[in-house]
């Protein structure tokens, strides 16, 4: 899986980010259904004289999961709830392509290029080109696909930006620092803990050391003899100091959950069965708003710009005549848009 990335600001990033997440998470849509003239046989959906099919739909999950990694689940139970949560997301992508078109927004194909060519360079490791070509192969999508997909988010980030700008800039000190005395805490440097880890290969050898690091054995002795972790094995495990947000969700779960001084897991991540000691708890601690200011007058501005887009997103397509089959009518078609959590896929 790789993730686009684009080129704004921090704050933008951080703006456009949600934004993305109504393209490529469910439930972040607004959509009106229109019961119009009879659909074809193959078709998902139809946008004024564009009928998309399940062939496109399918190409459409393909890509999102090349950039994205939104993949059908495996559970059966989930699979038709999925297939029209991916058709409101296309449904979207269409109505936000068109109204980027109705702003004059173009990106060109140099762009699109340069923003792939450095994606590849930072995320897929020595041999980029290759890795690219393989992750083509593994999800039968091909160049075209990914450069339209990349030239789409920048033109919704851009269609973002334009929208939202003037409410932007309409946020005043005052409101942040009223924020800010709203809640403080939400600005305060988060708690920190140092963590030793333990990485085995399966959830017996894990119980098996946790077992023998309650009968005394040393967690740094079993960390430099057993663990996989190349990084940190000759350090007894040592991790370092970490926040929650650096962590695997999992795993922070588990690690900010124990104590100081407690052992925890097993914990299965993507590199395996993990034992984990809490070796010293640096509590949270407040920050003075001269020190958070910004943040805080960003965070205003997100909200401000969000509010702002999801607004815009509604009046914009309630003039769309979105027909779906009734295979793919997502279950709450004409409601607003939620707030939909940061995807990966802009930062």
């Amino acid at each position: 899986m790789i993730v686009v990335r684009e080129l704004l600001s921090a704050p933008w990033r951080r703006m456009v980010a949600a934004l993305v997440a109504v393209l490529v998470v469910s439930g972040g849509a607004v959509l009106v259904h229109h019961r119009l003239t009879a659909l074809p046989d193959d078709a998902v959906l139809r946008y004024g004289d564009r009928v998309v099919t399940e062939a496109d739909l399918e190409k459409h999950v393909d890509t999102l999961n090349a950039l994205y990694g939104v993949a059908e689940p495996e559970r059966r139970d989930a699979q038709d709830g999925f297939k029209r949560d991916v058709a409101k997301s296309m449904a979207v992508a269409l109505i936000l392509d068109r109204a980027a078109k109705d702003e004059d927004i173009v990106i060109s194909e140099r762009s699109a290029r340069d923003t792939l060519a450095s994606m590849l360079e930072t995320q897929l490791g020595p041999d980029p080109r290759k890795a690219f070509q393989d992750l083509l192969t593994e999800f039968g999508v091909s160049e075209g696909d990914i450069l339209e997909e990349i030239r789409r988010q920048q033109a919704i980030a851009r269609l973002f930006k334009a929208v939202t700008q003037d409410a932007v800039d309409e946020v005043t000190a005052e409101e942040a620092k009223a924020l800010y005395d709203e809640d403080p805490s939400a600005f305060e440097v988060p708690e920190k803990r140092k963590i030793a880890n333990i990485v085995v290969a399966t959830r017996d050898e894990a119980q098996a050391l946790v077992a023998s690091i309650h009968e005394g054995t040393s967690f740094s002795s079993l960390a430099r003899a057993r663990s996989l972790d190349d990084a940190t094995r000759d350090k007894g495990g040592v991790l370092g100091t970490v926040g929650a947000t650096e962590l695997d969700e999992t795993y922070a779960a588990a690690a900010f959950a124990a104590g100081e001084g407690d052992t925890f897991g097993p914990v299965q991540t993507a590199y395996g069965w993990n034992v984990g000691r809490v070796l010293a708890v640096v509590a949270a601690r407040p920050r003075a708003y001269q020190a958070v200011a910004a943040d805080a007058l960003d965070a205003v501005r997100s909200e401000r710009a969000m509010r702002t887009w999801r607004s815009w997103l509604a009046d914009r397509i309630k003039g769309a005549e979105i027909e779906y089959a009734d295979a793919y009518l997502p279950a709450h078609p004409d409601e607003p848009p939620t707030e939909a959590s940061p995807a990966r896929a802009v930062e």
